[in-house]
């Protein structure tokens, strides 16, 4: 997704082929998103228990990735 920014503020959202802010791209960056569809009736707890377990997800796949490309690194030394 693209999304541009005013301090914490969000401008505008855009994919790849619709992107709505052409003329001014300048402030346009580059995300990778991961949309959490949200019950309001369901209790915050359920939420934040959610994106903790996610967090710990991504961590976990980031330090593997990190450690395949250490792997190879050290290969291709040799």
């Amino acid at each position: 997704m693209w999304a541009k920014f005013d301090g914490m503020d969000l401008q505008c959202v855009c994919d790849e082929h619709h992107r709505k802010c052409k003329k001014d791209i300048s402030g346009c960056k580059e995300y990778v998103v991961k949309f959490i569809e949200v019950d309001r009736e369901d209790p915050i707890e359920q939420f934040t228990s959610q994106i903790e377990k996610e967090t710990a997800n991504l961590r976990n796949s980031i330090k593997k990735f990190q450690s395949e490309i250490s792997k190879n690194i050290r290969k291709f030394k040799i």
